[in-house]
Parts: structure tokens; C-alpha cells; sequence
């Protein structure tokens, strides 16, 4: 049988989802995340790799990468690297602080990089088309996806294959389109080279393909059961893959061989070294290897805590179906042997159900976690006063109105509920088969790891579906569509399709000024940080919760994953807010985390559990604010305690708490504060904090003008350092609801020398609109001093 890979080692530095890796040689590891970073890895042991250089050339999600073969004048070779910022960096490895260069060319996200054998850069965009560099500069572009291009793979140095959101893959030579496969239902995400044979491919449609040149379909590999997102070719001629179903796979002769279940949703990348040990990166932000070479395993310690981690996950019912854990079977199951590498089954403990993975290699079932809320037959979702079978989340985009509900019963027919979906919303027409896709897949019993790709959360990596960035198509908005006002972009990042409406005159541009809504922060993957929390759990040593503890724990993040059902459990928070006051600040910020999701749902309920019910007063202890500092990891947990005040805003019970402490909160938001926290994501919980408290104050019965007067002072001196757009635009917003409301506010920001200042932001600001508009608005309202 042939030798199963092993986890060899765990990379952890990156903080947001990894969704591209690649190798510069055996020692050298490169991985591009939604952190706006791109890093390399440095081997310093036969398992072991430490974190070597950050690059910091994209001001957005980088989501793909590109080894660049070594050269006379850059012999340890270089990578390219490219992102939502629309730009393409390329480094040589040595040289973190600035690209060597930077291409421009591209309309939209930079979403897949190869390069020729002789070096040249191949890319592909959301925009639909490809573009090859040579010697750095455009040499010419490739149109006829009619879709987001999601894969580039170069055989040649100008024979070309690519491949799209419009479920095709084509084949160019010399800049000319020669052929077009047709096989995949879905978006086809990854391609490989397969010597002497073709290539391979992967889609949206949980398969991957292999394929001759002439056009012949010749395998078809089954066993994901959600999207494929990338795929690998090792020397030995096996394939590796991966995707949303938590799983990297191994395939030979055309079957899986094993299978390798991550402690994350989405696995979006896998590569491979020269010696063919395998990198994986995936929505928990880490990187990690895995090899055959019993010298480069790690040891079975670190191995049996990967195991942990995996059988510790919390998996929502809604990836596996309306289980009716009555009619499981229980733990004697697992003395039966599985029908094929990767089967899972659900078993019934008496206490949960568990899901458990056959391994072919070890002849054993593996468990891979416990299935979560709404456990059971027959369960109903209530929606404006009726009972529906799924109500389903969809986001349109950040802003307060973005989540949006979808009814639907199983009885009903997908295509229908979709139209009616977008009819109620007024979306464009051109999601009806998104939409309805995605209540296919989702509203029926299916396999474990039936996912969704989605939207990330910053901090957690957390996913849920966001229209546009799924199985459909990508490219440009369509115009004057869903607006959002923080970020001034389309709702829906779909591709552009006309709408089925009536024409309309031309509609008033409407005033920013002032803001009446407030800001949620409320995107998290329960799984990852129930995860992080149980791992920290267990090196706290005496501080170690008991099993009934952690029982307590879990049945309340059922509640975070159903909040609508009511049911939450005390106890378990409680227990949260015990762990951020007796464990250390670098092991509380998981508790931390939940509880921030907890104050958005239920704030009387952490008012009933901490010191003389301040809520505000406790997360600003546990979150370091009272001492402000730059170290890592104040920072991580400042920011997760500005999430949480931030949150307070959202429920009628929380704002009577607010207003009960408003002058703690207006502390926390002085300049001698907000200072110490240069992480962009740190200054997003900020300046979300911001915009509700000057709703807030402005919106309030009662009225503080002193208070009012100094969250203006302080938001002028934000203004004064913020240099990242989004948490800009949320200061501007902020301030100019408090000017357009108060007089004493204009007059001090006069005095602070606002005018300037917004004059300034508008010149440097030139061609962004949403900038624009809102110091329109807030000029006029100041006195040059």
C-alpha cells in the first residue's frame, strides 16, 4: 500500500484565509492571504519552517501567486503576486520592502498567475480576460471567457490554457483562440499540467477532469462533495486537490487514495515541493505541509494535536443535511469497515452526533467533528410569522442592510423562490441561476462538506455565501446598482446583465449626511474559533476547563448558530467571560471573540454575568483598553473588544447600556486610545465604533453636548492619521453626522481645523467618489479659522 501523507509541519503568521501557496525550492515556502500580504518560509529543521519575510505591496486581498524560475540576475528566483487591488507584484524574495514591479492592466481582482517556462507572467482577472507580460510589460490579451477567469496554466511558452466562471476551458496559441473544452457544469477553478498526457481540471461542480490536448475527456475523478478549488500534479503522477468540503485529496489510477480533512471549511490551495511533500492553505489562515518522508513527519505529539483540532470541530447541521438523530446508528457502526477512502457517516453517542471519515490507509474511522445546531427531524425556521423549512442568509454586501433572508420550503420549486427572492429585493435578473444553485445544493440531505464560498470575515476567516463570489460569474457591477454606502461598491460583484424593470427617471442624488443606521460586526466562523478556544484550553494546565465546562461551551455556540431560536445558555457565557479574566491576554481572545457575538444578539445576557452588569466597563479590562499598547497581541484583542462595543449599538437593550456608561465609551475613543492600534483591521472596529456612537449620541432622548463635542475633537485628530479608505470613509461619515446635528460640533472642528483637513482628504482622494461626496457635504458646514 502506499505510504499515507502526514502532517510535517503547521505555519502559522498569517491572519486572514491563505489562498495561494507555492515553493521557491525545498526550504522555501511563498503564501498569499486575504491579509494583504504575501509571505515566505524558511525550513530550519527536517520539519520545521519559520516565518522568513512579509511582503506588503497590496492594499487588498492577494489571491494568487506565481513562481518565477531562476534567472542570471535573480538566481534564487522570484514570484509574482496578485490581488483584489486589480495590480500584479513581482519580488524577488530577498527584497521584501518594494516590488520589483508592479503590472497594470487588469479592471478587476487578479484572481490566477502562471508563468512560462521562460519566465513570462500569465494572468487572469474577474474581468474575463488574460493577459501575458513578457519582460514585464503587456505583450497581448486573450478575450472569449464570457466570465471571471479563475485559472491560467501556460504548456508553452504562448500556448496558453485557461479557464472560467462560464464552466469552459480554452486553449490559445500565439494569442489565438484554437480550442474550447466542454465537460464541467459549474466554474472551473483550477488546472495542471499532466505530462504526457494533457492537463487536469477542477470545478465548482465537485470534480476534477483529466484531459488530452485534442479535446478528449478522458477521467473523470469523483469524491469531493462541494466546490474543487485547486489542483496539483506530484512527480509521481498522483493528483492532489482541495476545497469546500475541509478535505486535500490524493488520487491514483483514478481513484482517491487518502484523504486529509483540514480543521477549516475551505481549503483553497494546494501545492506541491520538488520532493512532492504537499502545502495546503485554507480559511484558518494557516499554512501546513504534509509529507510521505518519515524524517520530515512531525512528531506524534504535534500529529495526535492536528487530530484534536479536526475532532474538536463544531460542524453546522446545515452542511449534512436535516439529520434525525433518532434514527442514527450508534457507536457500533464505527466496528464496520467503510465502503471507500473518505466515506463519512454520523453516529449517535447519546450526548451528540459525531461524524466520522474512513481511512483506507489506517483501516480505521477518523472522527472529524460534531454536528451542531438544529440536530434532529422536522426542524422548522419561523419567517415573519411563518414556518419554513431553510431561511437562508443572503449577504448583498457590507453596510448595515446587507443580510438579507430567503424563506423556503422543500416542497417549493428552487427556480421559483430565487425569482421571487430577487422580485421582493429588486436584484438584478442576472442571479436568478446563482440563487437557485445555491438552494439546491443547500436544501437537501447531503454529504458532509457541502459548503458554500463566501464572503471572509477578517478576522476568523468565517464563510458564508455571498452572490457573485460563488458558482456563478464575476466581472464588473452592473451600474447603479446597490450602492453600499461604506463601501461604495456593488452589492452583488456579479457579472454584468441587464435587468428586467421598467424604465425609470433619473433618480436625485441622494444625501450621505446624517447617518441614522448603525454597523454590525457580526461575520465569524464558529468552527475556528471553537477550535483555537479548545486548543488554548489545553496548555492552560490548572486553568483547563472540565468536560462539562466545555459541553456548556458548545451547546452555546448552537445559540450563535441559530440566534433566532432564543435558547441561549447563561451558563456559557459565564464561563467566557471567566476564561478572559483568569487566562492570559495572548490565550483569551477566542472567549473574547464569541462574547462580541454574543453582545450583538443578547447584551442582558452578559450584563447578567459581569462586574456590577457593565458590559462596556468589562470589555474594555479584558481588551486591554484601559492600557492601551502596540504589542501583537493587545492589539488582536483591543480590536475584538471594539467589535464587541461596537455590537452593543445594534439590540434596544444594548443601547440602554451604552447610555448608562456613553462616557467610558467616549474614553475609549480618545486620541491617547485609538493611537496605540495601527491594524488596519483594529482601526475597522474603531471607526465602525465610531459611526454608532455618533448615531447614537445624535439619535439619543436625552442629550450629553459635551460628550458630543468631544467625539468630534477626537474624530478630527483620526482624521488627521487615517490613511486606509474604508475606515476613512467611516470617520467622515462619524463626524459629519455629528456637525450636520450639532453647532457646538461644527464649531469645534472649525477650531481643530477640519476644513483643511477635509480639503486635503478630497484632493488626495480624487476619483473616489464616496470620499468625495461625503466632504462635499461636510465642507460647507465648517469655518476655515
Amino acid at each position: 500500500m502506499t505510504v499515507a501523507f502526514k502532517l510535517e509541519s503547521t505555519l502559522h503568521a498569517h491572519e486572514q484565509d491563505v489562498r495561494a501557496v507555492g515553493a521557491l525550492s525545498n526550504d522555501v515556502i511563498v503564501s498569499a492571504a486575504r491579509d494583504k500580504t504575501v509571505r515566505t518560509w524558511q525550513r530550519v529543521s527536517p520539519n520545521q519552517f519559520e516565518p522568513a519575510q512579509a511582503y506588503r505591496g497590496h492594499d487588498h486581498f492577494v489571491n494568487s501567486l506565481a513562481i518565477i524560475p531562476p534567472s542570471e540576475h535573480h538566481p534564487n528566483g522570484m514570484f509574482a503576486s496578485g490581488g483584489s487591488d486589480k495590480l500584479i507584484n513581482v519580488y524577488d524574495p530577498s527584497v521584501p520592502n518594494a516590488a520589483l514591479y508592479t503590472l497594470i492592466g487588469h479592471s478587476e481582482n487578479v484572481s490566477a498567475l502562471a508563468t512560462t517556462p521562460g519566465g513570462n507572467i500569465v494572468s487572469g482577472s474577474w474581468d474575463t480576460t488574460v493577459i501575458v507580460w513578457k519582460n514585464f510589460q503587456q505583450a497581448y490579451t486573450l478575450k472569449g471567457h464570457t466570465a471571471a477567469v479563475w485559472a491560467v496554466l501556460a504548456l508553452e511558452e504562448d500556448l496558453i490554457l485557461t479557464a472560467a466562471a462560464d464552466k469552459t476551458i480554452r486553449l490559445w496559441k500565439d494569442g489565438k483562440h484554437i480550442r474550447t473544452y466542454h465537460g464541467h457544469t459549474d466554474a472551473v477553478r483550477g488546472l495542471a499540467k499532466v505530462p504526457g498526457v494533457g492537463f487536469l481540471s477542477c470545478a465548482n461542480d465537485s470534480t476534477l477532469r483529466v484531459w488530452t490536448l485534442d479535446g478528449d475527456c478522458v477521467q473523470e475523478l469523483n469524491g469531493h462533495t462541494s466546490f474543487v478549488y485547486s489542483v496539483s500534479v506530484l512527480s509521481t503522477g498522483e493528483y492532489v486537490s482541495s476545497g469546500e468540503d475541509r478535505t486535500v485529496r490524493i488520487w491514483k489510477d483514478g481513484e482517491c487514495i487518502q484523504t486529509i480533512q483540514q480543521p477549516c471549511i475551505s481549503v483553497w490551495a494546494v501545492g506541491a515541493l520538488p520532493n512532492d511533500d504537499i502545502i495546503v492553505g485554507g480559511s484558518d489562515g494557516v499554512v501546513r505541509v504534509f509529507s510521505r518522508a518519515p524524517e520530515r513527519m512531525a512528531d506524534a505529539e504535534t500529529q495526535k494535536q492536528l487530530e484534536d483540532l479536526i475532532a474538536a470541530q463544531a460542524i453546522p447541521s446545515n452542511q449534512v443535511g436535516d439529520i434525525n438523530k433518532d434514527k442514527l446508528e450508534g457507536p457500533e457502526a464505527l466496528n464496520k469497515p467503510g465502503k471507500k477512502e473518505g466515506q463519512v457517516i454520523m453516529v449517535n453517542t447519546g450526548g451528540s452526533v459525531e461524524a466520522h471519515q474512513w481511512s483506507s490507509q489506517t483501516q480505521s474511522w477518523q472522527k472529524i467533528g460534531e454536528v451542531v445546531g438544529g440536530v434532529g427531524s422536522g426542524n422548522k425556521q419561523l419567517y415573519e410569522g411563518k414556518e419554513y423549512d431553510y431561511v437562508f442568509d443572503i449577504d448583498i454586501g457590507a453596510g448595515p442592510q446587507a443580510m438579507l433572508k430567503l424563506p423556503y420550503n422543500v416542497t417549493e420549486n428552487p427556480y421559483q423562490a430565487a425569482q421571487n427572492f430577487i422580485w421582493r429585493h429588486e436584484l438584478s435578473q442576472g442571479f436568478l441561476d446563482q440563487i437557485a444553485d445555491f438552494i439546491t445544493k443547500n436544501a437537501q440531505g447531503v454529504e458532509l462538506g457541502q459548503g458554500n464560498e463566501g464572503y471572509q470575515d477578517p478576522y476568523t476567516g468565517g464563510s458564508r455565501y455571498t452572490p457573485g463570489s460563488g458558482a456563478s460569474t464575476f466581472g464588473n457591477p452592473p451600474p447603479n446598482q446597490f450602492m453600499d454606502p461604506f463601501t461604495g461598491s456593488s452589492s452583488y460583484r456579479g457579472q454584468s446583465t441587464q435587468m428586467i424593470t421598467e424604465t425609470k427617471s433619473p433618480v436625485p442624488k441622494q444625501k450621505i449626511l446624517p447617518l441614522t443606521t448603525y454597523l454590525s460586526l457580526k461575520q465569524a466562523n464558529l468552527d475556528a474559533v471553537m477550535s483555537k478556544l479548545q486548543s488554548n484550553d489545553s496548555e492552560m494546565g490548572s486553568l483547563k476547563l472540565s468536560g462539562d465546562d466545555m459541553n456548556t461551551l458548545s451547546m452555546s455556540l448552537a445559540y450563535l448558530s441559530n440566534p433566532s431560536s432564543g435558547n441561549v445558555n447563561v451558563n456559557g457565557i459565564e464561563i467566557l467571560v471567566k476564561l478572559c479574566y483568569t487566562w492570559p491576554p495572548e490565550k483569551r481572545f477566542p472567549a473574547l471573540d464569541l462574547l462580541r457575538l454574543f453582545v450583538l444578539y443578547t447584551p442582558e445576557s452578559i450584563s447578567a454575568v459581569v462586574p456590577d452588569n457593565d458590559v462596556i466597563g468589562f470589555l474594555r479590562q479584558v481588551g486591554g483598553l484601559d492600557k492601551p499598547s502596540s504589542e501583537k497581541v493587545a492589539v488582536t484583542n483591543a480590536m475584538l473588544a471594539y467589535r464587541g462595543l461596537s455590537n452593543l449599538f445594534i439590540k434596544p437593550a444594548g443601547r440602554e447600556l451604552v447610555w448608562a456608561k456613553h462616557n467610558t465609551v467616549a474614553e475609549v475613543l480618545q486620541p491617547d486610545v485609538f493611537g496605540a492600534y495601527n491594524a488596519k483591521t483594529a482601526r475597522l472596529a474603531i471607526s465602525t465604533l465610531a459611526v454608532n456612537f455618533a448615531v447614537f449620541l445624535t439619535m439619543h432622548s436625552e442629550s450629553d453636548e459635551d460628550c458630543q463635542v468631544g467625539l468630534a475633537g477626537s474624530l478630527v485628530e483620526l482624521l488627521k492619521v487615517e490613511q486606509d479608505e474604508e475606515n476613512l470613509y467611516r470617520v467622515l461619515v462619524a463626524l459629519g453626522t455629528l456637525m450636520v446635528h450639532s453647532e457646538p460640533c461644527r464649531e469645534v472642528a472649525s477650531i481643530m481645523g477640519a476644513k483643511v483637513e477635509l480639503l486635503r482628504i478630497k484632493t488626495q482622494a480624487a476619483g473616489k467618489q464616496r470620499i468625495e461626496s461625503v466632504t462635499d457635504e461636510m465642507v460647507p458646514l465648517v469655518k476655515l479659522e
